[in-house]
């Protein structure tokens, strides 16, 4: 009870504080199940939107750059070590279930062959429906777009539209020998 208190009490300062240093831009309900180790940065110009009745444990990294726009809706409950990384925007609607170790970036470094990668960024919207689930390690790339209720397997990287109602899995093929050396 007295852990639950502290909690709620530390978020509440925690929220207080991201609002007054990010006036309109931080726009976080003032009781949510955010983790103490649960990371929450705005930069420059960017935006921060979490609906009501959220959790979020600790070693998740939340990031929104420049004026880059970052709105999780209400009831999303996240696992640990996922990470979002926001230049542009990204938007996951309510109800959703976003495993460990899932990865989501509106943005990806510029690179060419003559001379490579560089710093500069390239950026594309992200859109995540109400009611999906990411399964574990799941990557969503710049310019993904994933319908409502859909479901993305573990270990599947998303560049494209999903559609509504879809279940999204990697294929996997499986060679096994009996008593060959190794």
């Amino acid at each position: 009870m007295i852990n639950s208190l502290l909690l709620i009490i530390y978020n509440w300062f925690r929220i207080a504080f991201g609002k007054l240093f990010h006036p309109g831009r931080y726009r976080v309900h003032w009781i949510q199940r955010i983790s103490p180790k649960c990371a929450l940065k705005v930069y420059d110009k960017g935006t921060l939107e979490i609906g009501r009745n959220c959790d979020i444990p600790p070693y998740c990294d939340l990031e929104v750059h420049r004026k880059g726009t970052l709105k999780i809706g209400n009831g999303c409950c996240f696992n640990r070590f996922v990470m979002i990384s926001v230049q542009e925007s990204v938007t996951i609607g309510d109800r959703c279930m976003i495993a460990p170790g899932v990865k989501i970036f509106d943005n990806s470094h510029q690179y060419n062959p003559e001379n490579g990668v560089n710093q500069e960024l390239t950026t594309a919207p992200i859109s995540i429906g109400n009611g999906c689930w990411l399964c574990s390690n799941v990557v969503v790339l710049k310019g993904a777009r994933i319908g409502n209720n859909c479901v993305i397997g573990a270990g599947c990287v998303v560049r494209e539209d999903i559609p509504d109602g879809t279940v999204l899995t990697v294929r996997q093929e499986k060679t096994l020998r009996k008593g060959e050396a190794r």
